[in-house]
């Protein structure tokens, strides 16, 4: 149960951010310091949570290993997901961003192929490729055909131009956001918790959003 409480309130606290990004769009603000403020705030904040539970030396010794992972999957995990979701608060409204993310729901199960699964078997463990869970699926899809009904008359009212600039990113990123969180979790094998994991990959997404912010400067 209190899994579920959880989601139910990270959902919920997550919903806000397709607002408030809208929000700082139309009083002048600038997708690009939306998305990477949010991650550069963030960073020294999940540093000290870490740093507090004695858990630094140990984060810092598996970026060393694979660098190059880290960095890879971070951006991809991170700056993929966020970066297009801020972009596209400034082109299309909070209610057609949050709809439109709900493609998540069989995002992370096409994505399944990519990874592998340990199975335990007689001779020992084995990896097989995983396989795309068709029957939930099809549940998710319903979910997905009812969302797309509700949402249907208020998107007519939109250019096609602001339904390609709102709905791309919002789909790059709803396929970004699990590729890159599984990956890691994949590298780390358990190693870390998800405080450290989440405080690495911001740390290592940090290159992505210094040169958006960089951008931010001479644009906006």
């Amino acid at each position: 149960m209190r899994p579920i409480i959880l989601g139910v309130f990270a959902a919920f606290f997550f919903a806000f951010t397709f607002v408030l990004n809208r929000a700082m769009e139309l009083e002048g603000g600038s997708w690009i310091w939306s998305a990477s403020l949010r991650f550069i705030f963030m960073a020294p904040l999940l540093f000290v949570i870490v740093w507090l539970r004695g858990n630094v030396k140990e984060l810092f010794q598996e970026i060393k290993k694979a660098p190059g992972i880290w960095l890879r999957w971070s951006i991809v995990g991170f700056g993929l997901f966020y970066a297009p979701l801020c972009f596209a608060a400034a082109y299309g409204p909070g209610w057609l961003i949050a709809g439109t993310w709900q493609i998540t729901i069989i995002s992370g199960s096409l994505l399944a192929p990519l990874f592998y699964e340990t199975i335990q078997t007689k001779t020992g463990p084995v990896q097989l490729r995983g396989k795309i869970p068709y029957k939930g699926l099809a549940m998710s899809l319903i979910i997905l055909i009812g969302v797309a009904l509700m949402q249907a008359e208020h998107a007519a009212q939109l250019s096609l131009h602001e339904m390609l600039l709102c709905v791309v990113p919002v789909m790059l990123a709803s396929f970004a956001y699990p590729l890159g969180n599984r990956k890691m979790m994949e590298a780390c094998a358990g190693r870390l918790d998800a405080y450290q994991r989440v405080l690495g990959m911001t740390l290592a997404s940090l290159p992505f959003w210094l040169i958006l912010s960089l951008y931010g400067l001479a644009s906006a």
